[in-house]
């Protein structure tokens, strides 16, 4: 799937990019393989478009046409359809397409407090990687998941876009077993706590019920 992309518009001073007219261009990518799969879950974001435009704002915008490179800074946010994808600064990579039409987008680096809202989850990470032809979202370094009241935490996320499948993993480290002090859970391990639907409700009603029954 190749998006393309277009020219970037004055906002108020900040910056905008809208895919599908003409000059720049935004996404992203980059994958690296970690052993340790701990969860996989399904996300709002399967089968996501990732041909739709992709808006992005920011403070300050430099590119470097010899480079095909395009880096915003300063509070940077891309929106694509129900996926938006934030961070202190995020470098575009793009290709000239043949005959001067709307250049190629390779991929999307984002870097610093990077964070990822959809309609199922919010994550929040280091830094942040968007493959748009492998349709994949990476992010990594002190990644917290959240989804509902359940919340996870690792080293690296991966977001499958065409599957919708989140797979959750934690870089085994030296001394692994050592607890964790913050945490007190073993380090290099992934770490996730789940709520349970309708449990303490159910304990409710049957409190009520037993202290009915005593007063009869």
């Amino acid at each position: 799937m190749i998006s393309r992309f277009a020219s970037f518009y004055p906002k108020s001073r900040k910056y905008a990019a809208l895919v599908a007219i003409a000059a720049v261009v935004v996404c992203a990518a980059w994958l690296t393989a970690a052993p340790g799969l701990a969860v996989a879950q399904v996300s709002a974001l399967k089968n996501h478009d990732t041909s739709q435009a992709i808006d992005i704002t920011a403070d300050r915008l430099e590119v470097r046409e010899k480079e095909n490179i395009a880096v915003f800074s300063g509070s940077v946010e891309a929106v694509q359809g129900d996926m938006q994808i934030s961070a202190d600064s995020v470098t575009v990579y793009y290709e000239k397409a043949a005959g001067g039409g709307n250049p190629i987008i390779s991929r999307l680096d984002l870097a610093g407090s990077a964070k990822l809202v959809s309609p199922s989850e919010v994550a929040e990470s280091e830094w942040a990687i968007y493959d748009v032809e492998a349709r994949l979202l990476t992010l990594g370094g002190s990644v917290v998941l959240t989804r509902g009241d359940s919340v996870l935490r690792g080293d690296r996320l991966e977001l499958d876009l065409e599957s919708g499948v989140t797979k959750f993993e934690s870089t085994p480290v030296a001394g692994v077993g050592a607890p964790d002090a913050a945490e007190n859970v073993p380090s290099g391990r992934v770490r996730g706590r789940f709520s349970v639907p309708g449990q303490g409700e159910d304990d409710s009603e049957e409190e009520k019920s037993q202290e009915e029954e005593n007063n009869n």
